[in-house]
């Protein structure tokens, strides 16, 4: 039998940032940890995640780069994932909401890992499991 629980996909520890930290120094973090992503955090809470996208939209509307990360990443709204959910449901997520990271938190509600979509589809093993969904939709996005 294929695994096929989210968590599973986790090949990375959280990387982590604290509110207020720059954009700048945000993206120097992600680049060191070779991430697209990284987590925003006040304290122990998450509030946030800031991803190449965002980088990209900031410097396409001629942001400050030193501006608190919380400001150009996402802060509402945050799309998570339980980890033990079916792989099939992670992708399904990210197609309907249009994200390319998702935050995958534990029972109590805890991130313990992002998955981006290159995680799921560079497994072949995923592939198939995601080729044997009932409704499956077209990928639609840029890349």
């Amino acid at each position: 039998m294929t695994p096929n629980k989210i968590k599973l996909l986790i090949n990375k520890p959280i990387i982590k940032v604290q509110k207020g930290t720059s954009a700048r120094d945000a993206v120097k973090i992600m680049a060191k940890e070779n991430v697209g992503s990284i987590l925003i955090f006040d304290g122990d809470k998450l509030i946030g995640i800031f991803t190449e996208r965002d980088l990209l939209r900031a410097v396409a509307r001629d942001e400050d780069l030193n501006k608190p990360v919380e400001e150009l990443g996402t802060t509402k709204n945050l799309i998570t994932i339980d980890e033990d959910s079916p792989i099939n449901v992670a992708a399904e997520l990210m197609s309907k909401h249009c994200i390319r990271h998702l935050i995958v938190v534990n029972k109590s509600g805890k991130p313990i890992g992002v998955v981006s979509i290159r995680d799921i589809i560079g497994e072949k093993h995923i592939l198939s499991i995601l080729s044997n969904v009932d409704k499956v939709e077209e990928w639609i996005g840029g890349d």
